[in-house]
């Protein structure tokens, strides 16, 4: 069926635009047509798009028997363990609150667990070329610069202009059209782009274009054909790229960035500790008797090099972000002098959290973890909220932002981690399986690159950088229908496909040329 209607150029044309308006959508996180629909926060504009590739290339492609790549399958296990785990919860102690049950909120949960999967599914199956790869590659491009020239903008008005309820009406316009922003930074002085908020910004470019354009730029390749003097596309994007993330002044971000970043000063200083050493011994005329020595030397006094270039860079950072956000002003202020951090108690640690204005997540973090230790096995997949106020740390209640949750909000309070989440809701045996699958990725992406395909090394390396990225952006989100994060895994399992596929090609050739084929 796939076959026969794949040969049809109105087809083609019609599933080029939908992928088009998949990767180019993805800055859209909440459409407002779709939110008003669903009512979810989380409501990205490109789910529309893919939900009718679904029914128009999946559904043919599944009926024609088609497979998806190895690395999906631990996810898939993980889906059933959450199953199994939601399924049982219904034999615990649990009660109804703000007119919610257990049925309402696993059902609401695995809609979003199914959304995720969609964006998984559809990446890591399409691309069954490099040719493909590459296209959904420069889709996804497109949509980042698209982004990056909007919020260039928004910088420059929220730069110049006294106060930032100036914003010029028809910013506001465009907008609220395509988006929904939520309603405490409505005046922020941190660009959001198209984002619900500013972290959901920071997401996009630490899980999807920041970790393409540094492996580019890294590697020194690119995917296309175009140069100016020294410089490739991905660069220019990368430099852009990193302007507009520092203007939303990041703080988990920030961390999850400098994360992927020091793994490629790790690779970097490997490399530069090969070249000087083979140098060094090169210019010596006298065989050297201490060359372990001189190895540790030169690594530690490159380390302190980088080390030292990379805290001056972020110290001028934070110094920098403090003239328009007071959080980085509240972390020059030295909050941890004369602190303990090894025996603080959790009160002392979270009104050490309130001084840094990260107060209510911490509330939420420690709620999370206490579910998991009353219930280790889980208590259901989105049924975290019912356990939450009885665990709730009192000083919780200090914040208007948890009071309100607690007294006036119709809905249940999460986790805010993706992590003290699966361990909630899925317990142990969740967290493990779930953390296995991240670890078959990071296995697949490291294989891949070794291929031959500047696509396939760019894609490689781009899954480690964003899977270290994704470890840290777990704690400031814990929603499975976000895209960005199922759209890398698709790639680097599409990547890891087609490089076996490579292997098994390299393999058979010259068996082929034996039988004279």
């Amino acid at each position: 069926m796939l076959t026969s209607l794949s040969r049809h150029a109105a087809y083609r044309i019609a599933v080029s635009t939908l992928w088009f308006l998949v990767m180019v959508g993805l800055p859209l996180t909440t459409f407002p047509p779709l939110f008003r629909l669903t009512g979810a926060i989380v409501a990205p504009f490109s789910a529309i798009p893919l939900a009718i590739l679904l029914m128009v290339w999946l559904v043919p492609y599944l009926l024609e028997r088609g497979t998806f790549p190895a690395e999906v399958v631990p996810y898939l296990y993980f889906i059933l363990v959450a199953l199994l785990v939601t399924a049982l919860s219904f034999f615990l102690n649990g009660y109804y609150a703000r007119g919610k049950d257990f049925f309402d909120q696993s059902l609401r949960a695995f809609f979003t667990v199914a959304i995720g999967l969609s964006f998984y599914l559809m990446v890591a199956a399409f691309p069954r070329d490099v040719r493909t790869l590459r296209q959904i590659m420069s889709l996804i491009n497109i949509g980042g610069l698209l982004l990056i020239l909007w919020t260039v903008m928004e910088i420059v008005v929220l730069r110049t202009r006294p106060r930032v309820t100036d914003m010029p009406d028809f910013i506001r316009m465009i907008r609220n059209t395509l988006a929904i922003q939520s309603p405490s930074m409505i005046y922020t002085t941190r660009v959001t782009g198209f984002a619900y908020e500013p972290s959901w910004f920071v997401r996009q470019f630490n899980l999807v274009l920041l970790p393409i354009w540094m492996a580019a730029a890294f590697q020194r390749e690119s995917i296309y054909k175009f140069r100016l003097w020294f410089l490739r596309v991905e660069d220019l994007l990368l430099a852009a790229g990193l302007f507009v993330f520092g203007a939303s002044s990041p703080r988990i971000g920030l961390v999850a960035l400098l994360t992927s970043i020091g793994y490629l000063a790790v690779l970097l200083l490997i490399r530069l500790h090969r070249i000087i050493l083979g140098w060094y011994l090169k210019k010596r005329t006298k065989p050297t008797k201490h060359l372990l020595g001189v190895k540790i030397i030169l690594a530690i006094l490159m380390v302190a090099v980088m080390a030292g270039f990379a805290a001056s860079a972020l110290l001028g950072y934070a110094e920098l972000a403090s003239g328009w956000d007071y959080r980085y002003a509240l972390l020059l202020q030295s909050p941890f002098s004369g602190l303990d951090l090894f025996s603080m108690s959790t009160t002392e640690l979270i009104y050490l959290a309130r001084d840094l204005a990260f107060f209510e997540r911490v509330i939420y973090w420690l709620g999370g973890w206490q579910i998991f230790a009353d219930y280790p096995f889980g208590v259901g997949l989105g049924n975290a909220g019912f356990y939450f106020y009885d665990r709730m740390h009192g000083a919780g209640l200090e914040s208007y932002e948890i009071r309100d949750v607690i007294y006036r909000a119709n809905y249940l309070p999460n986790t805010k981690n993706l992590w003290t989440r699966l361990l909630s809701e899925t317990g142990f045996i969740g967290l493990a399986v779930f953390i296995v699958w991240l670890y078959v990725l990071w296995r697949s992406a490291g294989l891949t690159r070794r291929s031959k395909s500047t696509e396939l090394r760019i894609v490689g390396l781009a899954g480690q950088l964003f899977l270290l990225a994704f470890l840290l952006e777990g704690f400031s989100m814990d929603s499975f229908a976000m895209p960005y994060e199922w759209v890398m895994a698709g790639l680097i399992s599409a990547g890891g496909w087609l490089y076996r596929r490579e292997l098994a090609a390299a393999v058979e050739s010259p068996a082929s040329i034996e039988a004279g084929e």
